[in-house]
C-alpha cells in the first residue's frame, strides 16, 4: 500500500490507480493483477502535498500565498482541506521528497488541464521527471472521477512560488523549511521560529515579484508573466 500520513493513499490510488502519474512508477502492493507498464520501475509511492502541510500551521504564510494567488486561500489551507486529495499527488518517494517537494518540477494547470514543467537543469532531474517532455499533459482521475483531481490553484501556486524559489537560489533551503516531517529542521530548532523564517522569506519574495508584476503591467510590457501570476 503507498504509504503516507497526509492526504490518505487510498483515495489517491482509487483516483488515478496502482501508478503515479508522473513517471508512471508501479507501487510494490500493486495487486498481481495490475499489468506493469513496459519499462515502469516499481517503488513506494506516498501520497504528497501540493502546498505543504505547514501551510495550515502558519496564518503569515497562508496570508501570503493568497496575496500571490489573489484569492483567499485560507479555507483551502486549513482543517481537513489540507490533506484533501485535491492537494496532493502520488508520487514515488524520491521524487515526491527530492524533486516536487525541493520545487525542482511542477505542476501547470490550463483549461482543466495539467503539464509538467521542469523548474532545474535536466541533469539534476531524475528519471521520472526526464520521462516526460516539459509541458507534456499528465492525466488525473482516469481510474475514479469521483475523488478530486489536483486542485488547478494549488498546483500554479506551487508552480509560481518555485519559480520565484528557484530565480533566487533559495529553493533548497526553503523546501527544507516547509517539508512535511516533524524533523525537517532536525531538531535543532523550534519548528515555529523556522516557519515565521519561511513566511518571512517567502512574503518578501513574492512581495517584490507582485510589485514588478504590476510595474510591468502599468508600463504595457509584452513580457510572459502569466505563468507567474495565475489569477
Amino acid at each position: 500500500m503507498a504509504k503516507g500520513g497526509t492526504p490518505t493513499p487510498s483515495s489517491l490510488l482509487e483516483r488515478d490507480g496502482w501508478y503515479s502519474r508522473v513517471g508512471y512508477v508501479m507501487d510494490f502492493d500493486a495487486p498481481a493483477h495490475i499489468t506493469p507498464l513496459p519499462g515502469a520501475a516499481a517503488s513506494v509511492l506516498e501520497a504528497a502535498h501540493i502546498i505543504p502541510f505547514s501551510a495550515s500551521k502558519n496564518q503569515t504564510l497562508r496570508r501570503t500565498l493568497s496575496i500571490f494567488a489573489g484569492q483567499d486561500m485560507e479555507v483551502l489551507l486549513t482543517g481537513a482541506n489540507i490533506n484533501d486529495p485535491s492537494n496532493a499527488l502520488l508520487l514515488a518517494s524520491d521524487t515526491h521528497r527530492y524533486y516536487f517537494g525541493t520545487f525542482r518540477f511542477g505542476l501547470e494547470c490550463r483549461d482543466k488541464r495539467y503539464f509538467i514543467r521542469r523548474l532545474a537543469e535536466d541533469r539534476v532531474l531524475n528519471g521520472d521527471v526526464l520521462a516526460h517532455v516539459d509541458g507534456e499533459e499528465i492525466h488525473f482521475g482516469q481510474v475514479s472521477p469521483e475523488v478530486a483531481k489536483p486542485s488547478p490553484l494549488l498546483c500554479n501556486v506551487h508552480l509560481a512560488v518555485g519559480l520565484v524559489l528557484r530565480n533566487s537560489g533559495a529553493a533548497e533551503m526553503i523546501s527544507k523549511i516547509l517539508h512535511d516531517e516533524e524533523s525537517f529542521n532536525d531538531g535543532n530548532v523550534d519548528g515555529d521560529y523556522w516557519y515565521q523564517v519561511s513566511a518571512s522569506y517567502l512574503d518578501r519574495e513574492l512581495t517584490a515579484l507582485k510589485v514588478f508584476d504590476t510595474l510591468a503591467m502599468d508600463d504595457n510590457t509584452e513580457a510572459d508573466t502569466d505563468m507567474l501570476r495565475y489569477r
